[in-house]
């Protein structure tokens, strides 16, 4: 039964109700409309200057380059929303209300960067080259306040081919990220999160002292204790939103690699293998639901949690001391965003290309892989630094897989015909061993729908995708491109084993196919 709501009269609604029972009070409410409004604009001015400056390396030819310039933005956006938007509950799907947000920053920046060939054609030095940059960022946030902040970020990096066909390279790299406007200006607003265990739910604090006066100093009722139940959906309430006082995230980069060419063994054959590492510091970044209750209930709750900030936060229903009711009076847990964040990843990336003539077509091979050694993430100092390479979860966010590739073939006939099959292939992932043990639990195992399933694990997935180019005519193309070609269903895992922002229609869509096979048909006409 859904209990509708207008102005001060409830009007119930039946969802399973016989063919001719709505009032004409209740039909508007499955009719409403509502509207939000979102406006963007961006200013931009940039002036550059690029050239040489006339002279070169002893030991080379060519010319020492160069860039400079200035650049200016100013960034503005708003959300209008009409009352029924605004409403928590009432239209949108994650139960939150989607409030005003108006705000922008401007930034003016100045950047360099010079490209010197140190040596060329030289014994065991083909080409020697560095290269080096820099840019400095002023920021200022428009509000009344005016508050500016400045970034510097820098690179330096270079390649040295020993020979032809064998080139070594690297490359070291300070960025940075400014807060966007939603994450400055959105309001706190309560919504939905993911979090499948309540400490405070069931007989628990009945008989642990110190954890039912943490659960009373949340808001629960001493009535409720015993009573509380977890959300039976998995989705408690979170009070969350954009904060003026963060500022740009930092990443520190680098990267080796090798590219090999060897034309006159294997002529059209290309291999690039390149490993990265990356480190984000002051990620802007909010806590995950399960660091936020690890924070109150985790080894370190005691007889003080009662009066500590991380558990007085989290606010519990006034009337059943859940984590879960109306956002007006239970904002759930709490997680602004902060500078707090860290996140750090490292892999290597493997390109493999290769082209030949082969008599009756010409034949283009491709292979992009990717090998993810660490995926990182930990929301605060004190919070769990979570590996999610491999893993998923409602702390994870979108799926990393170990392993990763596409792999095309391209057969080109007479110059007018391609045919082309590409193969996509996601290595197995599985819920993530912290989740289990001290999370959400194991995920569920055993008889859905009359099949044996397993929620806690997705095996390997392949796609395969043909695509057919015809040159009808000198400037006509037209293209038949069938995705998924062996219709391959997406994974089932449920709707509350990862955060519905990834995990969403009980999978991960943003990962896997979960529209089956389809067909596009193109056509270009170029001049």
């Amino acid at each position: 039964m859904l209990r509708l709501v207008q102005g001060r009269v409830a009007f119930p609604l039946t969802c399973s109700a016989r063919r001719g029972t709505l009032t004409p009070a209740q039909v508007p409410y499955l009719l409403g409309e509502s509207t939000t409004t979102i406006k963007t604009s961006l200013a931009q001015a940039r002036a550059v200057l690029n050239g040489d400056f006339g002279f070169a390396s002893p030991f080379a030819t060519d010319s020492v380059g160069f860039a400079a310039g200035s650049e200016y933005r100013k960034y503005r956006a708003s959300q209008r929303s009409d009352t029924l938007a605004q409403t928590a509950g009432e239209l949108g799907g994650a139960g939150g209300a989607a409030p005003n947000v108006d705000g922008g920053y401007e930034v003016v920046e100045g950047f360099g960067e010079i490209i010197a060939p140190l040596v060329q054609d030289k014994p065991f030095f083909q080409s020697l080259t560095l290269e080096v940059g820099g840019r400095y960022s002023h920021y200022k946030v428009l509000v009344p306040t005016s508050p500016t902040y400045n970034t510097t970020t820098y690179k330096a990096g270079g390649s040295w081919e020993p020979v032809v066909g064998v080139k070594l390279r690297g490359n070291y790299q300070r960025a940075v990220r400014a807060p966007n406007i939603s994450e400055l200006f959105s309001p706190l607003t309560t919504g939905l999160t993911n979090l499948a265990t309540d400490p405070c739910a069931g007989t628990a604090p009945v008989s642990n002292v110190v954890l039912r006066n943490v659960c009373v100093a949340q808001g629960a009722p001493v009535s409720t204790i015993g009573t509380i139940q977890a959300d039976p959906a998995g989705q408690p309430n979170v009070t969350t939103g954009g904060n003026l006082n963060v500022r740009p995230e930092k990443s520190d980069s680098y990267t080796f690699g090798v590219v090999l060419q060897p034309t006159q063994l294997i002529p059209g054959f290309s291999v690039t293998v390149d490993y990265y590492n990356i480190k984000v510091k002051g990620a802007i970044s909010s806590q995950t639901p399960d660091d936020a209750i690890n924070a109150c209930f985790g080894p370190s709750l005691s007889a003080a949690s009662a009066t500590s900030a991380a558990c007085t936060v989290i606010r519990r229903n006034p009337a059943t001391g859940n984590l879960y009711g109306d956002s007006a009076t239970t904002p759930g847990l709490f997680s602004p965003l902060s500078n707090l964040g860290q996140i750090k990843t490292d892999g290597i990336d493997l390109g493999i290309n290769y082209r030949r003539d082969i008599g009756f077509a010409k034949m283009a091979l491709s292979f992009q892989g990717n090998w993810t050694h660490d995926s990182k993430f930990q929301a605060t100092p004190t919070s769990i630094n979570r590996e999610c390479t491999g893993y998923y979860s409602v702390s994870c966010a979108s799926i990393q897989p170990e392993f990763y590739w596409n792999t095309r073939a391209t057969f080109t006939f007479a110059d007018s015909v391609d045919v082309s099959l590409m193969w996509r292939h996601i290595d197995g992932v599985k819920q993530e061993p912290y989740d289990v043990t001290d999370g959400s639990g194991p995920a569920f195992a055993g008889t859905f729908g009359g099949d044996t399933v397993n929620f806690g694990r997705i095996k390997a997935h392949d796609y395969f995708d043909l695509t057919t180019r015809i040159a009808v005519a000198e400037n006509f193309d037209f293209t038949v491109t069938v995705q998924n070609l062996l219709d391959k269903e997406p994974p089932i895992v449920g709707s509350t084993v990862g955060s519905t922002s990834y995990n969403s229609g009980n999978t991960y869509p943003s990962t896997y196919d979960a529209l089956g096979r389809r067909f596009a048909v193109g056509a270009r006409l170029h001049f």
